[in-house]
């Protein structure tokens, strides 16, 4: 009775944090007269989906600090190139189970990496990705891999892509919800990472002002986190946009785990490496 419990006022409290979360991205939406919904029982559904796969994810973040990599890894040679997911702020590689799993049961060598002290700075995080990649090419023999970042993670994917050691190592670069231009709700964040994704940060104009390495951004038209939601994606990528799925939702969506899937399994983008 006692775990019940706290797994309700767990369950509460992500509720809680969700709802004002939405409000928030509504009440932004609606200054800036867009339209990122269609009626209320369509934003109740979403917030309730929200709540629910981010109350999983609290509840699976233990798991994060286990490498569980070699777990789901066949062994002998594959078609498809390595993959790397990178997550986002104050996360860990557990927000990427549900992708993780069903990319592997697809054939895929997909790895993880835990961006670590959580509140470095975006640049610093890089060296957690740099590390991995070198690992990645020791295990497997592959110098380029596909990374898909999740929020945060997809900045960090994007200054390693541009730095020294990233050089020639990107396959390809997926990201799902992550702040391209800044998001307002940053302010509310601690440590290095959260100053550097509020809007017009020293970081984000500089890191926008570097070429861009083949990008393509999922975003959602009503993310609970990415404030304003056009702050997603930009000119120079390819954008797709999915319809009002909540930031952590977008990790648990059959149709963006498709649409990644596509991505990854493109002859155009394996050709595209050179």
């Amino acid at each position: 009775m006692i775990v019940l419990h706290i797994l309700a006022w767990i369950f509460i409290v992500v509720l809680i944090v969700t709802v004002n979360q939405f409000t928030l991205a509504i009440y932004d939406a609606l200054n800036a007269r867009t339209k990122p919904f269609e009626g209320a029982v369509a934003v109740a559904v979403e917030v309730l989906q929200e709540t629910v796969f981010m109350f999983l994810s609290v509840l699976t973040y233990v798991l994060g600090f286990i490498n569980y990599d070699a777990l789901f890894l066949k062994k002998g040679p594959s078609s498809h190139p390595p993959v790397l997911l990178v997550h986002g702020y104050m996360m860990n590689r557990a927000c990427f189970l549900y992708v993780h799993v069903r990319l592997a049961l697809a054939g895929y060598r997909v790895f993880t990496v835990n961006l670590y002290p959580p509140a470095l700075s975006i640049t610093e995080l890089s060296d957690r990705v740099a590390d991995k990649m070198d690992e990645i090419a020791e295990k497997t023999g592959e110098k380029q891999v596909y990374l898909v970042g999740h929020s945060m993670g997809g900045l960090v994917s994007r200054y390693y892509a541009n730095s020294a050691r990233g050089d020639g190592r990107i396959k390809g670069l997926i990201t799902i919800a992550s702040p391209h231009r800044g998001t307002k709700i940053a302010v509310l964040g601690i440590g290095k990472n959260a100053r550097e994704m509020v809007p017009g940060s020293d970081f984000l104009s500089a890191l926008n002002s570097t070429p861009l390495p083949p990008v393509f951004a999922l975003w959602s038209t009503l993310d609970n986190l990415i404030i304003p939601a056009g702050n997603g994606f930009m000119d120079g990528m390819e954008n797709e946009a999915v319809p009002l799925k909540g930031h952590m939702a977008l990790l648990y969506s059959g149709a963006v785990y498709r649409r990644v899937v596509a991505r990854l399994s493109s002859p155009a983008q394996h050709g595209a490496a050179g």
